[in-house]
């Protein structure tokens, strides 16, 4: 395993870095996505960023934008108090092509792809909705508390509000609240679960008749 150094490491391939708490991910990345804008000539929108939180996410937005900006100070005063920065600017032989992709990394910077990952995911399921065959209007839930609790307390009203009086006792008795079925909701969610029954598929006769009808119609 060796040290890593910021300025050094590779752009290209995989790389896997290890890095305990508070050893500077965030600066690390920061930085990486600065040499990306001046080493690769990408723009912002060919960068992708992901990480866990949606804290994370604003964190890492405001550094990179701070590099940026220590960045432009650079070119112009050519004094930083960011090492990093200072050796990166002071080995590019454009200096002025570099203080343009600077200027538009900043003046483009809402377009930065700066995601969760599960903000990533439902990203790309809306923009290639097609290509994925999955819904426009797809809402990936991250808490489904609210969901469950709902199903529940849905199951609980319409098995119970109007059942014989021996079920209800029985129920309150043994069952007591909705919050049963929300834990047993909790216990059961497995992305294998078939919802039994099947919807009931339209029956061959019932569309001969609507075809007779509209044969009628015509």
């Amino acid at each position: 395993m060796k040290p890593f150094d910021l300025l050094k490491a590779p752009l290209a391939g995989t790389n896997l870095i290890e890095a305990s708490a508070g050893t500077g991910k965030t600066y690390t990345i920061a930085g990486l996505f600065l040499r990306l804008l001046l080493e690769k000539n990408l723009t912002v929108d060919q960068i992708l960023v992901v990480t866990f939180t949606k804290a994370a996410t604003e964190e890492l937005k405001g550094r990179i934008r701070n590099k940026l900006l220590e960045a432009r100070r650079v070119f112009r005063s050519g004094s930083s108090g960011d090492t990093a920065v200072s050796e990166l600017i002071s080995g590019m032989d454009h200096a002025e092509t570099a203080l343009e992709r600077i200027q538009d990394a900043l003046r483009d910077f809402d377009s930065t792809a700066i995601f969760t990952i599960h903000g990533f995911c439902h990203r790309i399921l809306t923009d290639y909705a097609f290509e994925t065959g999955d819904r426009f209007d797809t809402e990936l839930m991250t808490e489904p508390t609210s969901m469950l609790t709902s199903v529940a307390d849905d199951f609980w009203r319409r098995r119970f509000y109007k059942a014989i009086p021996e079920l209800v006792q029985y129920a309150l008795k043994k069952i007591r609240k909705p919050e049963f079925f929300y834990a047993l909701l909790q216990k059961a969610r497995h992305p294998g679960i078939w919802v039994i029954p099947d919807p009931d598929k339209p029956e061959i006769s019932h569309l001969g008749a609507v075809r007779d009808q509209l044969s009628q119609v015509q």
